[in-house]
């Protein structure tokens, strides 16, 4: 008898299970034992690197540049790389692979037929079996042997990356030969969707099959204790991928749609089905998989009210894209009230926006340092000076909005609060080392303050925490730690406790003085900074993409951004300044919030 779901909360989350890696030693090319291929999930890579072969008469330091450009192309098993190889080379590829940039091929001792060479290089980051890239900044080196075969010069052995076996990717074939997509997983109350960022580089026939490989297949290590996954352990595929009407050609090219037989899942009840569904939906749709998406478990409708297939408007109220920015509006704090801005606001807008100050004691109070609007608008959480002005001593204060607010917690100092997308909750750190959650149930008004285990925190960064933000899906958390930018999960275990769990350094290759940090998506990050060089940047922080947003008008450094979907919001010297961004946005200077000017000003957005 299957086992019933019937509700995401209802599901334990599932124990993360660490994989070890085998280490091998230097010497000949090594083998492994059954090896996945990286990036090779079952097709041809439509690539303009197909061509990628050894050049007659080429020098040995020219053939290992050339080699690692190969190695991004996964095609027959890495044909092309073997091209690069003597013939009695038993190489199998290994499960990991490093990108690197800045590559240098230093020669060692050398012979008429023999030479040996160090690789040295500055890793981007690092690319899983399933996809996955982690970001690094580290220097690597690997060692290699290199032989004349009838003249020509060819690999014969090559050392681990440290302790390690690892395939080495020049970095920028690497972009031109694999594409980032997003997976997407339910977070744990089944709310949203959470983004699972995945490089494959699969032609377009096959991405449809490619990705929902990946999606049964389930989320990366870090998140697996932190989303719910509700295809459970023994999910499968029942047969080929097809288009709508059954044809396996070119499943989801053009508007053919996509079919896909589930199975081996266990029975749903149809608030899990949607989010399976919501899962398939969204995960194809973004990325230009066109649907409809007709989904089947053992061959019966997932859902009999979508025989026909589902299309994104069917899953909506869990569209990872969803926010409540445009319907809540920017406020902002000026000269400690809380006020509204309306008639102007957005990107574009030029600034010429009215200051409202909001109902109640917050909108004529000269005390708040910060504000926290939780996703709805609906509630408030602000930091107060409780010692004299400006001075230290800080308190927290709760209330709906445009109510009265009552104070839950005394600190030192404080960070600015960061609602849970549920409105239930808010988090801040007290005196830059304590991470707390407060609660206030919305029937009783009864308020809870839990301790987050933030234990791993003092580990990858040293230094106060002086920003906490989760994200708007409310499983990722962002951190600035001594002028440090960190990136984790937020665990929940079975008794409640929430934890800060692998955390990462955001690796930008600019000198780590953020003041500030905020979430546009649950990808991409902005990073406000105490430097005029680069005062702004926008990191995809799980693949290590960086971008300058343009410093025209501001007056570095740069001490709070808030991020909506369309625009960002920073605060300088002179008050609150906004740009557009997005792919329709070419704006390339910032323009003032004319109503927010002022040193102590600051913008408020939901989250």
């Amino acid at each position: 008898m299957p086992r019933t779901i019937r509700t995401p909360a209802a599901k334990a989350l599932v124990v993360l299970l660490a994989a070890l890696v085998a280490l091998t030693g230097c010497a000949n090319i090594p083998e492994y034992t059954s090896p996945r291929v990286i990036g090779d999930l079952g097709g041809e890579t439509a690539s303009p690197d197909k061509g990628l072969e050894p050049r007659r008469d080429t020098q040995p330091e020219v053939i290992v540049r050339d080699f690692l450009k190969a190695n991004a192309v996964a095609d027959g098993n890495y044909a092309a790389s073997r091209k690069f190889l003597t013939p009695n080379a038993n190489w199998q590829v290994p499960q990991q692979a490093v990108v690197v940039k800045d590559i240098d091929v230093l020669p060692g001792e050398r012979t008429t037929n023999f030479m040996k060479a160090t690789i040295r290089a500055q890793a981007t980051g690092f690319l899983g079996a399933d996809g996955t890239f982690e970001p690094a900044a580290q220097s690597i080196t690997q060692n290699v042997q290199l032989v004349q075969v009838d003249g020509q010069w060819r690999v014969q052995g090559l050392s681990s990356v440290g302790d390690t076996p690892m395939l080495v990717i020049d970095s920028e074939q690497f972009r031109l030969v694999y594409r980032r997509y997003l997976l997407y997983f339910p977070d744990p109350t089944g709310r949203t969707l959470v983004p699972d960022a995945r490089w494959l580089a699969g032609p377009r026939s096959k991405l449809a099959s490619d990705l929902l490989m990946l999606l049964i297949r389930g989320p990366r290590t870090s998140l697996k204790e932190a989303v719910f996954n509700p295809f459970g352990a023994n999910a499968g595929i029942r047969g080929a991928v097809t288009d709508a009407q059954g044809d396996q050609r070119d499943p989801g090219v053009g508007f053919a749609g996509v079919r896909v037989d589930l199975t081996g899942l266990p029975r749903v009840e149809p608030d899990v089905a949607r989010l399976v569904a919501g899962q398939i939906v969204w995960s194809l749709a973004g990325a230009d998989v066109q649907g409809p998406y007709v989904i089947t478990v053992d061959g019966s409708p997932l859902d009999d009210k979508h025989q026909s297939g589902w299309n994104p408007n069917d899953v909506a109220s869990i569209s990872p894209n969803a926010s409540s920015d445009l319907a809540v509006g920017l406020h902002g704090v000026l000269d400690g009230r809380f006020v509204k801005i309306t008639g102007g606001q957005g990107a574009g807008a030029q600034g010429t926006g009215q200051v409202t100050p909001v109902a109640g004691p917050l909108g004529s109070s000269t005390s708040i340092r910060s504000v926290g609007l939780s996703a709805s608008g609906r509630q408030v959480a602000a930091v107060l000076d409780a010692g004299g002005r400006g001075g230290p001593g800080t308190a927290l204060a709760l209330a709906p909005y445009g109510g009265v607010p009552v104070q839950v917690l005394t600190a030192g100092s404080m960070t600015r609060p960061s609602w849970t997308p549920d409105d239930a909750g808010v988090w801040t750190v007290l005196d830059g080392t304590r991470v707390v959650r407060v609660r206030q149930d919305q029937t009783t008004g009864e308020v809870s303050t839990a301790d987050v285990d933030a234990s791993e925190v003092a580990a990858a960064a040293p230094g106060p925490i002086t920003e906490l933000r989760l994200s708007r899906d409310g499983v990722r958390v962002a951190l600035v730690v001594g002028g440090r930018v960190l990136v984790g999960v937020v665990q929940t275990a079975p008794n409640g406790q929430a934890k800060l769990a692998h955390l990462m350094s955001v690796a930008t290759d600019r000198e780590p003085v953020a003041s500030s940090v905020d979430w546009q998506t649950g990808d991409t990050i902005f990073i406000g900074r105490n430097t005029s060089d680069s005062p702004v940047l926008s990191v995809r922080y799980d693949s290590g993409e960086t971008a300058v947003l343009p410093s025209r008008n501001l007056s570095p450094p740069v001490y709070n951004v808030a991020v909506s979907t369309s625009a960002v919001y920073a605060t300088d010297s002179s008050g609150v300044w906004e740009i557009g961004i997005g792919p329709d946005s070419d704006e390339q200077y910032w323009s003032q919030v004319d109503r927010l000017a002022g040193g102590r000003a600051n913008p408020v957005l939901p989250g």
